[in-house]
């Protein structure tokens, strides 16, 4: 599970460092901030991102 902190990449957005985290499992959103492209939130059942 993503948490506050974590560095993730993405296939579209790239790099990005994640600041908060809502829901559990299905319904888990991660807000991460990808630097000048800003930041987006993904719902990670649809965006999945990969922890580094």
């Amino acid at each position: 599970m993503l948490e506050p902190g974590d560095r993730v990449v993405h296939d579209t957005f790239g790099m990005g460092a994640v600041i908060a985290v809502e829901g559990l499992a299905d319904k888990a959103v991660a807000s991460v901030d990808f630097g000048s492209t800003g930041v987006k939130r993904l719902l990670l059942r649809y965006s999945p991102v990969e922890k580094l």
